[in-house]
């Protein structure tokens, strides 16, 4: 990936922007990683980190089913949307809760 820097200081042509039609290339394994997993873990134990995690919920997760018009394709575009959106916000929870997992076996191990 460019970074923005490159990617603001470079005039696109026309390849260049028929390609941002495609979608991107993304890597099959969301898995965010074991330290990754324990620093949200961390973040949510705190309040202000707390804070931003439960806005994240709000936005994704607990967000409402969105107002469909009477078309299948509306309903069917809304769906997808919703999907997407709390795919994101399940992904942030499972994490926080490996990282809790995580968190626990260290100190286990570590126990006398």
């Amino acid at each position: 990936m460019l970074a923005v820097d490159q990617l603001l200081s470079s005039t696109p042509d026309w390849s260049g922007l028929s390609q941002a039609m495609f979608p991107a290339k993304v890597a099959d394994n969301f898995d965010p990683g074991d330290d990754m997993k324990l620093v949200l873990y961390h973040f949510y134990g705190n309040a202000e980190g707390r804070r931003i995690i439960e806005w994240l919920a709000d936005l994704t997760v607990r967000a409402p089913f969105p107002h469909v018009g009477s078309m299948k394709e509306s309903a069917a575009l809304a769906a997808a949307k919703h999907e997407a959106r709390t795919a994101v916000g399940y992904a942030l929870l499972r994490a926080i809760a490996e990282g809790e997992e995580l968190w626990k076996q260290q100190t286990r191990s570590q126990d006398p």
